[in-house]
């Protein structure tokens, strides 16, 4: 009875870290849309090389913190929903504001934990090749992108808000084709033949966590390696392109932008590392994983340890990993005032999911200035503090305001005003009066440019 009860607290503690930044419920036609707490997540995945057709089965076990409607999303069209063993139906709502889309359960559920099975096509970041009668193939790749919404897990199957962390468990299976396929996956894989796998993700992964690339047996070059950590683990590294050379290039420059981050901040924080050179411009950073170039490479390792080991909770917090890349990209500068008078970075509304894209520069000029504020109180600067935070907060989801407590603990000053004034647009949010910079016109970052869908189908 006492262990029934140490693990029901366990859970309970649990949910209520996921859920104290989750967003706000809300009344939708008539209805309580209420955010909750994924617990488990399996995904069985099935590619079927003659038909040119991709399903999953995802079974969702969750937690419902108060009487009201379930919001999951899925960008697919579910083609079945069952709560609880029946069958339900669900709609796409808008949430406030109108910024943004999920969908809710058409079922009033009690407090207490639920099961939700949802069946939906795989339609996005998918291309089949059928050649010849039993030799087809696919190619599928979960790449994800932060600075517009609905581009996460949830563009490829049925997740949550990036505010909630839990254990996911994936079945892969290609059909229809004698030919062999390749999957690159950040989580600990098993191969059960040549074209099933079965995986097992960290239980603190999120919706920005997952890579995935599945692709045939004879696509790119290959790299199987090792990297020697300074905690004395050999951390397995997987590089792969179109070209040797081009591998090359990647783990020179890798090994000395992982040896800069450890000394920086300590032992590199995953059990893996998989860098995908893409030979587009820019990239992407997973948790251990990275689709990149070669100039975005360092940006994108940064990011494993600010991003992927410690993740924003929300969209007013993406502005903190890019920022924190993009002061190093520029060298770690130091300014003893931001460039920009206000602006508002983490203010938005708690529904945002992506980031601003007005981070890389001003969150950088923000960054430099705590680098001065900080050495001008007798600090050692601004990555002592980082390596401090790292330590404390790794593996978890953090806000704006986490960032400052821990950073007014370190300091033992003060930092209100300065948020207030650079990060949050100042004290009339809602005029912005003084905030002459607008963000869809902001030009784009070249570690993070947009990219299209056509652009993101050629490296599948």
């Amino acid at each position: 009875m006492k262990f029934l009860i140490f693990i029901s607290f366990i859970l309970s503690q649990s949910v209520f870290a996921d859920l104290k930044n989750a967003p706000p419920s809300f009344i939708s036609k008539g209805q309580k849309a209420v955010f909750v707490d994924f617990q488990k997540a399996q995904y069985q995945m099935t590619f079927d090389a003659k038909s040119g057709q991709a399903n999953v089965v995802s079974t969702i076990e969750f937690y419902m913190p108060e009487v009201g409607y379930p919001l999951f999303d899925s960008v697919s069209q579910p083609t079945l929903v069952k709560i609880n063993g029946l069958k339900a139906k669900q709609y796409l709502r808008y949430l406030p504001g109108n910024k943004t889309v999920m969908r809710l359960l058409n079922e009033e559920l009690n407090v207490g934990y639920h099961s939700l099975e949802i069946h939906s096509p795989i339609e996005n970041g998918i291309k089949f090749n059928l050649e010849r009668r039993n030799w087809g193939n696919v190619s599928a790749g979960f790449f994800i992108r932060d600075l517009k919404g609905r581009q996460f897990l949830e563009k490829y199957l049925p997740s949550n808000y990036e505010y909630d962390q839990y254990e996911m468990e994936m079945e892969v299976k290609v059909t229809g084709t004698k030919r062999w396929h390749s999957l690159f996956v950040n989580g600990e894989k098993t191969k059960i033949t040549e074209n099933h796998y079965r995986v097992k993700l960290p239980n603190w992964y999120r919706s920005s966590s997952v890579f995935f690339h599945l692709v045939p047996i004879n696509k790119f070059v290959r790299w199987y390696l090792e990297y020697p950590s300074i905690d004395g683990r050999m951390i397995p590294v997987t590089i792969y392109s179109r070209y040797n050379f081009y591998n090359k290039y990647v783990k020179s420059k890798a090994w000395n932008v992982l040896k800069e981050l450890e000394n920086d901040y300590g032992p590199y924080p995953h059990d893996q590392l998989i860098i995908y050179g893409t030979g587009l411009k820019g990239g992407m950073e997973h948790a251990g994983a990275t689709e990149t170039s070669i100039v975005s490479l360092g940006h994108e390792l940064q990011h494993m340890y600010f991003a992927k080991a410690i993740h924003p909770a929300n969209g007013n917090a993406g502005w903190l990993d890019e920022a924190i890349a993009s002061w190093r990209d520029k060298g770690h500068q130091t300014y003893d005032k931001p460039f920009y008078e206000m602006v508002n970075l983490g203010a938005h509304s708690p529904y945002r999911r992506s980031t601003d894209k007005r981070s890389y520069e001003y969150g950088r000029s923000f960054m430099a200035y705590l680098d001065y504020l900080l050495k001008d109180s007798g600090k050692s600067g601004l990555k002592a503090f980082l390596k401090v935070y790292f330590e404390k907060r790794k593996f978890t989801a953090v806000t704006t305001e986490d960032f400052i407590n821990d950073l007014e603990d370190y300091a033992g000053m003060s930092f209100g005003e300065k948020f207030s004034q650079y990060i949050f647009g100042g004290k009339e949010l809602k005029q912005h009066t003084h905030d002459h910079s607008h963000e869809k016109d902001f030009p784009e970052n070249p570690y993070h440019p947009h990219t299209t869908q056509e652009e993101l189908d050629s490296i599948l």
